[in-house]
């Protein structure tokens, strides 16, 4: 997808002490009316269960936030069960709807969150099939259909639009497959929701995954939504909060700037969504032609607006995060769970590229077309000179090896 130019008033850029932040596929800046409401949140400090006027002037906040994230997509507000961010709901979902012993199919691609909570079903008796993709990360419809068939399935996920590629998958269609074979269906929202139009009802999930930080919301809120009649199990046990779903003190500020966050992204939604297409189209042609030997990853338009995976062979991947870094230019890249560079990416592997470490950009509002230009303009140099450094260590070593020898 192709979009124009940004109209007057272009965006600033999301700026830490010395640099442009480009990796909001990790997390988005807190957006001002994130901020704001987190901040008045602070003077919420009752306990919501409580009936004293602190309790209540705390619960309203916490119901107002409720219906907020219910409206924005397109869920009831005794659906949604707010946790402590996308990793919680994601474990609350699996675990809570799945149980021990039971058999969760899930694509191969799933973040590690998703991976995480169902192995650790696995652990306790159960199986996890992992349905392949292709090489643009697309799931395999029909394996997928095949698998959730088979005795004893009682969990899908798949998630919405990948973590690292930023494929988007064919969600609707699964769930349609997994409710016809009788199967909860599960998916991970988390780089979708904020990002692009997301209907909870349109999908036809039973219990879908979001968090707050990933469009611009603060740390620590995330949401699970379950849908009427799903059963789940409390995670963690203790009281009777969010409908016995999820025990333990909501974080009122964060819960009310996620609601602030994503009230604000749904305002513009669809002109920021083309502006970042627009800006990712541009990267995607520019790293492989002006870097030789470079890749760019995932569906060229079955996408999310906002990332863009690559790998550069040849260079030492830490050694070019941390020049793009010196630059001014804070891009992520490496293991999802780790943080290490060097480390091969499993998501690439699973698209037939295994031993390939990742590079990923991610994108936001305040994103400027400056940054994709200085991007695009340091990167050949840069893999250029690391690529000259490293041929000369390794004629060095060459040598030294057979003068020895």
């Amino acid at each position: 997808m192709v979009a124009s130019r940004p109209r007057a008033g272009r965006p600033r850029a999301p700026l830490t002490d010395d640099g442009t932040y480009l990796d909001e596929a990790s997390g988005a800046p807190p957006s001002p009316a994130a901020r704001d409401a987190a901040a008045r949140a602070l003077d919420a400090f009752g306990d919501p269960l409580f009936l004293h006027r602190p309790g209540r002037r705390a619960r309203a906040v916490l119901e107002r936030a409720r219906e907020e994230v219910a409206a924005a997509i397109g869920a009831q507000p005794d659906e949604v069960v707010f946790t402590s961010g996308g990793t919680e709901s994601v474990a609350l979902a699996i675990g809570g709807a799945a149980g021990p012993g039971g058999r969760v199919v899930v694509s191969a691609v799933e973040h590690p969150a998703v991976l995480g909570a169902a192995q650790a079903l696995a652990a306790e008796g159960g199986e996890v099939v992992r349905v392949p993709v292709d090489a643009a990360g697309r799931l395999d419809l029909d394996r997928f259909a095949a698998e959730i068939r088979r005795p004893g399935t009682i969990l899908a996920s798949v998630q919405h639009a990948n973590h690292e590629v930023g494929t988007l998958q064919p969600v609707a269609e699964a769930a349609r497959l997994a409710r016809e074979a009788g199967v909860r269906f599960h998916t991970d929202a988390c780089q979708t929701v904020g990002r692009l139009p997301v209907d909870v009802q349109a999908l036809g999930c039973d219990l879908l995954s979001l968090s707050g930080r990933k469009f611009g919301g603060p740390p620590g809120a995330g949401v699970l939504v379950v849908r009427r009649g799903v059963v789940l199990r409390a995670r963690p046990h203790g009281d009777e909060r969010e409908r016995r779903r999820r025990a333990g003190m909501p974080d009122l500020p964060a819960i009310a700037g996620l609601a602030a966050a994503l009230q604000e992204a749904l305002r513009d939604l669809p002109d920021q969504a083309a502006r970042q297409w627009g800006l990712t189209d541009r990267l995607r042609a520019g790293i492989p032609a002006r870097v030789p030997g470079a890749r760019v990853h995932g569906h060229p338009t079955q996408r999310a607006p906002h990332l863009v995976c690559f790998s550069v062979p040849g260079v030492d991947p830490e050694a070019l995060l941390m020049g793009l870094d010196d630059r001014g230019l804070h891009v992520g890249g490496g293991s999802v769970v780790s943080g290490a560079p060097g480390e091969p990416s499993p998501v690439l592997e699973a698209m037939g590229l295994p031993g390939t470490p990742a590079f990923r950009v991610g994108i936001g509002r305040r994103t400027p077309e400056e940054a994709i230009d200085q991007l695009l303009e340091t990167l050949p140099g840069l893999v250029a000179g690391l690529r000259t450094v490293e041929t000369a260590a390794a004629e060095s070593l060459a040598r030294l090896r057979r003068d020895r020898g």
